[in-house]
């Protein structure tokens, strides 16, 4: 995928690609209940675009963990954080015991952990990652990806100088509920 700085997408869905601080904070204020449902979380090879933003670009053993948010229900958000193996027993060993806990929990309550600026990028149409993305979806909601156009955000979060590759990939019916409020510059996040 091609990430830009920018999302060029509908306006309604942009508020939520965009939001910063936690994604599952927006959607607890948007939805009476949040809900996580792991799809996967263990030993994964990582994919180009991983291996080159956690600096694994000859050792690409990982430790994934796939989720859908669900919003009342409704799947939302597909999302796929990555860590090298090795980093799963260190500095980010509290992922391996998160269960169907929001990854939020681990990212926004510990001040010492950075996050890098988000890009976007349309999911493709075809191809591998549209495929892993779409079968992943069908199994943990019984129903096909949504065709629409499909964006999706990824950032970098760092702790004890080692990254954390997060991915997210928003339904375009995500649109139809509230969206996040804009955030004044320097507002904090959380």
């Amino acid at each position: 995928m091609h990430w830009l700085p920018h999302p060029p997408l509908d306006r309604r869905l942009r508020r939520w690609v965009t939001a910063g601080g936690s994604l599952t904070a927006h959607l607890q204020r948007a939805c009476r209940q949040v809900t996580v449902q792991r799809l996967h979380q263990g030993a994964s090879p990582m994919r180009r675009d991983e291996a080159h933003a956690l600096r694994r670009e000859r050792q690409r053993r990982a430790h994934a963990r796939e989720v859908v948010l669900r919003c009342d229900a409704e799947p939302v958000v597909y999302a796929r954080s990555v860590v090298a193996a090795h980093r799963v027993h260190g500095p980010w060993r509290a992922l391996a015991g998160l269960g169907s806990r929001p990854l939020a929990q681990l990212l926004f309550q510990q001040p010492h952990i950075a996050r890098s600026p988000l890009a976007y990028a349309r999911v493709p149409r075809c191809g591998p990652l549209r495929r892993h993305i779409a079968a992943a979806w069908q199994a943990a909601t019984d129903s096909p990806l949504p065709p629409a156009g499909l964006w999706a955000r990824r950032s970098l979060f760092t702790k004890q100088r080692a990254p954390l590759w997060l991915m997210e990939v928003f339904s375009p019916r995500l649109a139809e509920r509230r969206a996040p409020l804009r955030r004044r510059p320097g507002a904090a996040a959380g």
